[in-house]
């Protein structure tokens, strides 16, 4: 009897184009529940579509794409918000943290406006996060890699089928990046599948798969980058 869990995501032939140029060709792209996956390329490749694909801000022109068994091909508009909600974290290139909050309101911020029912969730996590100490600054007063893991851990927090990153550790020196990368290891091992786009390749290779996109075009990364 075959016991394996499906995987948490499934892309094929995924594209969408721009009226004004650019955009996704095609993406075949299978994401196992508790994995790390890169995506690397250079500026204009098409990596942002691809998140946007994946994080059902944009709809495929092309191809198909399921998360967690659901075809989200065959949802209203209202059904894909809903499961972007329940099921998909996304770490912004800019944070997108509330200034106005201190650390775990921001995490908790992911449930609604209610916070302090989330409270011990946003707390358990931070903790996880090694955080736990920064909980209650204000998110104005914390480094950029502390609040880049805040960021993380907001993506987090609702136990998500997938968490997206858009260059997670840019502009961070070696240290706190590899801060960040263990922040985003630990929402895989919480059991997210985790896709994040990068320039750096000694954050490709912490990544259990390594794609390249080129061109609009997604393909398995040659060994040679390993």
């Amino acid at each position: 009897m075959n016991t394996a869990s499906p995987p948490a995501v499934v892309a094929e032939g995924l594209g969408f184009h721009y009226a004004s140029g650019g955009g996704l060709t095609r993406a075949d792209l299978t994401l196992d529940a508790g994995t790390m996956t890169a995506v690397e390329g250079p500026s204009g490749s098409g990596k942002s579509t691809l998140l946007a694909l994946l994080g059902l801000i944009l709809s495929p022109a092309a191809g198909s794409l399921s998360i967690a068994g659901t075809d989200t091909g065959s949802l209203s508009s209202a059904d894909r918000d809903l499961l972007r909600r329940r099921s998909i974290g996304i770490v912004l290139q800019d944070l997108g943290l509330l200034t106005f909050l201190n650390a775990w309101e921001n995490v908790a911020a992911a449930f609604g406006p209610r916070l302090a029912r989330h409270r011990t969730a946003a707390h358990d996590l931070l903790a996880d996060l090694g955080m736990e100490p920064l909980a209650e600054s204000p998110v104005s007063e914390l480094s950029g890699g502390q609040r880049q893991r805040i960021a993380v851990a907001r993506a987090a927090v609702k136990e998500p089928v997938l968490v997206l990153a858009d260059e997670p550790t840019s502009g961070l020196d070696p240290d706190t990046a590899k801060s960040v990368m263990d922040a985003l290891s630990s929402c895989a091992r919480r059991g997210a599948a985790v896709l994040l786009v990068t320039h750096d390749s000694a954050v490709a290779e912490r990544c259990d798969q390594r794609h390249v996109l080129d061109a609009g075009v997604l393909s398995a990364a040659s060994k040679e980058l390993g």
